[in-house]
This record gives C-alpha cells, sequence and structure tokens, in this order.
C-alpha cells in the first residue's frame, strides 16, 4: 500500500511539473487537483437535540438517517464497527449516518417506541438493553426501520417489536462484564443466549443489504416525538 501511493504522489508531481512549465498551473489548481483525487470521508453526526430537526424531522424526500445507539461505555467499541459498516455507503446523497447517547435520547426512544404500536402506556424500558441497536429514520415519510442482534426480522412485525419491548423494559443484571442476557424463547422463557458487546453489530451489514432493498419491516409513526433538551 505504501508503494502504491508512493507512485501515486510521485506522478501527482510530475504533472504539476508540466502544467508548471506550460503556465497552467497556480495554487488552486494545486488544490482541487488534491481534493479530487482525496477519498470521500465518512462523518458520523450525534444526534441531539439542537441537531434533531436536521437529522430527521426536516430529511428531504427520499432521504434517511442511519442512527446508532450506544451508551458512553459502549460507544468506543461499537463506532468503529457501524462506520465499518457503513463505510461502502459512504458516496449517497441520500443518506446520513450518526450514533445517539441512549442516555440522552432514552426517553425520545421509548416514545418512538409506544407510537409505533400505539399504545398509550409510556413505556420504561432499561437503557442497557438498547445498546448497539440501529435505526433508519425516514423524516418525511414518518416510519423507520430497526436493527437489532438479539430480534431478528420475522414474519409478524408486530409480534417481533412486542418482544423487543419485553426485552428492553427487564432489568437485567449480567454477571459477566460486557454480555448481554436474555431469557427469550418464541413459546416460553427457558433459554438464554449471551452476546457481547463486540458482536452486537455482526448482522448490521446483512440488515443494510435487506434495507436498501426495501425488504425490511417499516414501523410507522403518525409525528416524531421531540427530542429531549437535557
Amino acid at each position: 500500500m505504501f508503494a502504491v501511493g508512493y507512485v501515486m504522489v510521485y506522478f501527482v508531481r510530475v504533472e504539476e511539473e508540466n502544467l508548471k512549465q506550460k503556465g497552467h498551473f497556480n495554487g488552486s489548481n494545486s488544490t482541487s487537483l488534491k481534493q479530487s483525487r482525496s477519498p470521500p470521508e465518512l462523518k458520523l453526526h450525534e444526534l441531539r437535540a439542537e441537531k434533531y430537526n436536521g437529522m430527521v424531522r426536516l430529511l428531504k424526500p427520499g432521504c434517511r438517517t442511519i442512527i446508532l445507539l450506544t451508551d458512553i461505555k459502549t460507544r468506543p467499541k461499537l463506532i468503529p464497527s457501524f462506520h465499518k459498516a457503513v463505510w461502502p455507503y459512504r458516496k449517497s446523497k441520500t443518506l446520513l449516518f450518526g450514533h445517539m447517547l441512549i442516555e440522552k435520547g432514552l426517553l425520545w426512544y421509548s416514545e418512538l417506541l409506544r407510537l409505533s404500536l400505539c399504545e398509550s402506556k409510556t413505556f420504561k424500558i432499561n437503557p442497557r438493553n438498547c445498546v448497539g441497536t440501529v435505526i433508519a429514520l425516514n423524516g418525511h415519510r414518518k416510519y423507520f426501520c430497526m436493527y437489532h442482534a438479539k430480534h431478528p426480522e420475522t414474519n409478524n412485525d408486530r409480534k417481533r417489536l412486542m418482544k423487543m419491548k419485553k426485552h428492553l423494559e427487564r432489568d437485567t443484571t449480567d454477571p459477566e462484564v460486557g454480555a448481554f442476557v436474555e431469557v427469550h424463547s418464541d413459546e416460553s422463557d427457558c433459554e438464554q443466549k449471551i452476546l457481547l458487546e463486540e458482536n452486537l453489530l455482526d448482522g448490521l451489514s446483512n440488515w443494510l443489504d435487506r434495507l436498501f432493498e426495501g425488504s425490511t419491516h417499516r414501523y410507522s409513526v403518525n409525528y416524531w416525538p421531540d427530542f429531549p433538551t437535557k
């Protein structure tokens, strides 16, 4: 890789020298030439109250924001994995990528789930169980799609969301640091699964493929809830 980079720099310099000799080169040309050769960046924006409207409510038609939920502890581990998974889509003009600290947005996320289930009762969810969730928000059409490692999509999207709700409300205590324990089964609560933090986003790339194919479940809301200012 170093050799390839060196060769590219060499040819850029040769081209600059040729342009200088022909009188077609100046400083601005050099800057634009370097910018044109630099790879596109992928910025991750933190979803906060002051950015909420721009990242969600005021999105243009056809645009989506993809958000990773983390907490203070897991953010350093999960953001690099998230960045790697969404990197292939960095050139898209209709996608915005970001992350949200669940400590700041817990009330918003809880209200989002409540609206999607059309329930009147407020949810009280364990923020620890939200970590590693990825939400794709279509601000204009008011729906979202959701990735959660413990809850793969099924034919019954409402049943899936209800099971997620029960899991999020559970106050689990994990004896192993960095592990998420869930008691889960289709028929009974008798099967225990342990999922480590570093494995939470293992299935995200495949989910993103299905998201852009249009085969993921869509959860609609009547309006986007307010984001807490504190």
